[in-house]
């Protein structure tokens, strides 16, 4: 996978060159995605009985092939446990319905060019040595704010702690000197209203795009299954409690590392493209 060249500068981080920089860390090292993402695989558990609930109502057995996506699925087992549920759900009722028959599964694996599909798909061979094969594979290169299939092909869509990044940064706070523009911080939190608006206006205009692709990529009666971090309506913070805002990297790791470049003259121009949307969005 391609690398990007350092520096890197906020203009890295538009829309046209996002593939470039923005990926979970592949590989199997110690800061690698597949060994630092058990919060991800704890919100997967718990929302899994509602995933299974939602995927009771499907009625799609008119097709002999049924087609999952997850959409940013990175790598590792949280992405392989989230379609294996999907697979032995639809597969007991189809079993429960029809007492039997061939039903086949395609799987397909979402996320940006720069996503290490080379690690993905070598645990997935590794997995299903030991499994019997449950599904066909395939991985797709691209961003889920457009389109990745042709029209009505999808039957289950599931988006797993992933529709918190954006499609790029919003452009008004890279404009220095303006109101919006975020002078010193890395991310949102603590900001000045208008660039909390900014990327607000940035979210909703994603979620919109992101919805209308889902739409035309479906088959009708299809499912799509989305879980996503939430913050309490009318909040201004990323966070729900104080506690969990002093522990989390964003606010406190990451915000020292900015400082220390600043202090050390020369520095990369920099921003997250992260925001928790409220539950009135």
């Amino acid at each position: 996978m391609e690398s990007p060249s350092l520096p890197v500068t906020a203009k890295d981080w538009t829309s046209t060159s996002l593939h470039r920089v923005l990926c979970m860390q592949g590989g199997e090292g110690d800061v690698s995605y597949v060994n630092n993402s058990d919060c991800q695989a704890l919100a997967i558990t718990l929302c899994k009985p509602i995933l299974i609930s939602s995927l009771q109502s499907i009625k799609l057995f008119t097709s002999p092939i049924i087609r999952i996506a997850d959409l940013g699925c990175a790598t590792g087992s949280n992405t392989f446990d989230t379609v294996d549920t999907v697979v032995e759900t639809l597969r007991q009722l189809f079993t429960t319905v029809y007492g039997g028959g061939s039903l086949e599964f395609e799987a397909f694996f979402c996320d940006l060019p720069s996503n290490d599909f080379n690690m993905l798909f070598r645990l997935l061979s590794e997995k299903q040595k030991v499994d019997s094969s449950k599904y066909f594979a395939g991985g797709v290169a691209g961003s889920f704010y457009d389109r990745l299939f042709p029209r009505g092909t999808i039957h289950v869509a599931v988006s797993l702690s992933a529709l918190h990044w954006l499609s790029q940064i919003p452009e008004k706070v890279l404009e220095k000197g303006s109101r919006t523009w975020n002078k010193g911080r890395t991310w949102i939190e603590g900001a000045k209203k208008e660039v909390v608006d900014a990327y607000t206006e940035q979210s909703d205009k994603d979620l919109d795009d992101f919805l209308k692709c889902r739409k035309e990529e479906m088959v009708e009666g299809g499912v799509l299954f989305v879980l996503m971090g939430g913050r309490p309506s009318g909040s201004s913070s990323q966070f729900g409690d104080q506690d969990t805002r002093a522990k989390h990297p964003f606010t406190t790791t990451m915000e020292q590392a900015w400082q220390d470049l600043i202090d050390e003259g020369p520095f990369l121009a920099f921003a997250l493209i992260n925001l928790v949307r409220g539950f009135d969005r």
